[in-house]
């Protein structure tokens, strides 16, 4: 698991934690259904987010008996119990929120109360303004450090963010940066919302801009309920695929490559098998001296010496074919972390 990924994930939770509770505080104050839909927003990024955390956790476990290959592909299912049951919740509830302040409004203005901090008088307007800035400045920091985990996985890469989330190289970061993102623009919209209602006096603005927030959480739900799909479906990985079919092709041992399947489990462990068929005089060139370099740490009186050694010395170049190819595979992609390759003798 990437200590990477683990501490944005931790700092999400406690910056939407206090997020959350601030917004709720100022969304009873204030009256206003922006900010209510922006605290369940906060509320739901932070059980996201802690689904995100225990997931991380359940991926750490070494390969068992049950899991061959580890428990890295736990992560994705966490994540996709959160984009699909805690967004959906979210945004069906802000939804209903909307409706039913609407229902509730209408075109009458509501006032709102206000709230006494340090002797010191606050209206509810001014309060969700100080609680809407205070919350992108945390959102800001979290974005931040999300961001800044990009930037040290990229940077011997050239590859924008937008490509980086549209790809899920890594769908926790992605799921981090997304969330962060929504929640910075969010806020933007309850902060239009809030100020053309108090301007125009008239309720409206303020709904229509908490639908919107609303309908940011379903976005998001659908996308990273895709991207965790991806990694739930055994799905290939075409790219290595056709890497390693190019390394045959270039390996002068090597006649044919076919058969060649992909599996991944997560996005830092990739599974590939194929079937290669080497060519007879490449695997018999020079092959007398290999024989008979094996033959002298055989015993004289031994049966079949012979016949043993050239088993030996040609199951030892098979082996030394199987690591070359795999060395080359691993060099250009270190994510794969298993591969099997069934040799076979070409026949013309």
């Amino acid at each position: 698991m990437s200590s990477g990924s683990k501490k944005i994930v931790v700092i999400g939770i406690a910056s939407n934690a206090v997020v959350t509770v601030i917004k709720f505080i100022s969304a009873f104050v204030a009256t206003s259904a922006s900010m209510m839909n922006e605290a369940i927003h906060s509320l739901m990024d932070t059980l996201n987010q802690l689904f995100l955390l225990f997931g991380l956790i359940a991926s750490e476990k070494a390969p068992d008996q049950d899991y061959a290959f580890g428990h890295n592909q736990k992560k994705f299912i966490w994540n996709l119990w959160s984009a699909i049951g805690l967004f959906s919740i979210g945004s069906g509830l802000g939804l209903y929120h909307a409706y039913h302040s609407y229902s509730i409004m209408g075109e009458t203005e509501i006032e709102a109360v206000s709230i006494s901090i340090l002797n010191f008088n606050i209206s509810g307007i001014l309060l969700a303004f100080i609680v809407l800035s205070i919350s992108f400045v945390i959102e800001g920091n979290a974005w931040r450090v999300a961001m800044k985990e990009f930037r040290q996985r990229t940077k011997d890469i050239d590859i924008s963010v937008v490509e980086y989330i549209s790809e899920a190289k890594d769908p926790t970061l992605v799921a981090m940066i997304l969330e962060d993102s929504i929640a910075m623009f969010g806020i933007l919209l309850a902060l239009i919302g809030i100020s053309l209602s108090y301007v125009t006096g008239n309720p409206f603005w303020d709904i229509l801009f908490s639908s919107l927030i609303a309908m940011l959480l379903g976005v998001a739900a659908v996308f990273l309920g895709r991207v965790n799909m991806i990694y739930l479906s055994d799905i290939r990985h075409l790219e290595i695929e056709e890497v390693f079919i190019n390394i045959c092709k270039a390996h002068n041992e090597v006649e044919l490559c076919h058969d060649v399947k992909s599996i991944i489990m997560d996005e830092s462990n990739i599974i590939l098998v194929a079937e290669v068929e080497v060519r007879e005089e490449a695997l018999i060139d020079n092959i007398q001296s290999d024989i008979e370099h094996v033959k002298v740490n055989i015993a004289d009186n031994v049966e079949f010496r012979d016949e043993r050694s050239a088993v030996f010395a040609t199951v030892r170049r098979i082996d030394h074919l199987i690591e070359d190819l795999t060395r080359q595979l691993k060099q250009k992609h270190p994510e794969v972390q298993s591969v099997t390759i069934e040799v076979g003798i070409y026949q013309s």
